[in-house]
């Protein structure tokens, strides 16, 4: 499994997510478009900005398409997003699960050989 590190925020890196995660998300139950809802906001870090787009996706699809049973076409045409932006976003969000998932036994079970790579 290659290395793998996550972003780590400052307070106001923090704060800026948080709100702007908000607004994009009630956009989105208000039934509006990914990039529509996601233009509701102006971040002026583009690397943050990017960050909380790919969660918000992230976290729709994680709603629509494995709580609520959506199929990823379906769920990209709710959101007039192409289904492969959807199907990148979620293999990273899948990835992003196992390698947390590994960090998460490692801790708990520390010298266990299961989970090593």
């Amino acid at each position: 499994m290659e290395e793998f590190s996550y972003k780590e925020y400052t307070e106001e890196e923090s704060h800026i997510y948080h709100e702007t995660m908000k607004k994009i998300i009630e956009g989105l139950t208000r039934g509006l478009p990914f990039a529509e809802a996601c233009s509701l906001v102006k971040v002026a870090d583009e690397q943050l900005r990017g960050f909380i787009e790919d969660d918000a996706l992230k976290i729709v699809i994680a709603d629509m398409h494995y709580t609520k049973g959506f199929s990823l076409e379906q769920v990209a045409e709710e959101l007039n997003v192409h289904v492969d932006k959807l199907r990148r976003a979620n293999a990273e969000m899948l990835q992003d699960i196992e390698i947390t998932s590994v960090e998460v036994y490692r801790a708990q079970n520390p010298g266990s050989p299961v989970g090593d790579a």
